[in-house]
């Protein structure tokens, strides 16, 4: 079973939804490969994560993913507009924060409650992203 299913139906716009299964060698490396394709799809895009449904990422998943971004930043921060983390709980929003501030990510990040603020923040940046385009 996938580690996360990626949506490219509504670019730039990208919606990335975490299932729920435990991270495994063969489905981390899947889910690092379509991170990787994103670049190919669209010039500019902003990334929805929905976490609602993901379970603990141990540590060996958490360093490949850090290594996974140190390769790609420069592509990221160029790509990426931002990144929306949809996370219901309050301890996964503390979490986040937490992670992001230790080691920032390449674009801006946002942390929101659920998809109806993702997706109000969304148009803000989408706004503001035409401006100055």
């Amino acid at each position: 079973m996938s580690y996360a299913t990626f949506d490219y139906s509504e670019l730039p716009i990208l919606k990335i939804e975490f299932t729920g299964e435990n991270a495994t060698d063969e489905n981390f490396d899947e889910y690092l490969k379509e991170s990787a394709v994103i670049s190919s799809k669209t010039e500019r895009y902003i990334s929805i994560l929905d976490t609602t449904k993901a379970k603990y990422l141990s540590a060996k998943y958490r360093i490949l993913q850090g290594k996974y971004l140190e390769k790609n930043k420069e592509r990221i921060e160029k790509q990426a507009i931002a990144i929306i983390f949809i996370a219901p709980s309050f301890l996964q929003r503390t979490v986040l924060k937490g992670i992001f501030l230790v080691k920032p990510y390449p674009s801006p990040v946002f942390i929101v409650s659920n998809k109806e603020e993702g997706m109000k923040k969304v148009n803000q940046l989408l706004d503001k992203e035409n401006t100055i385009t």
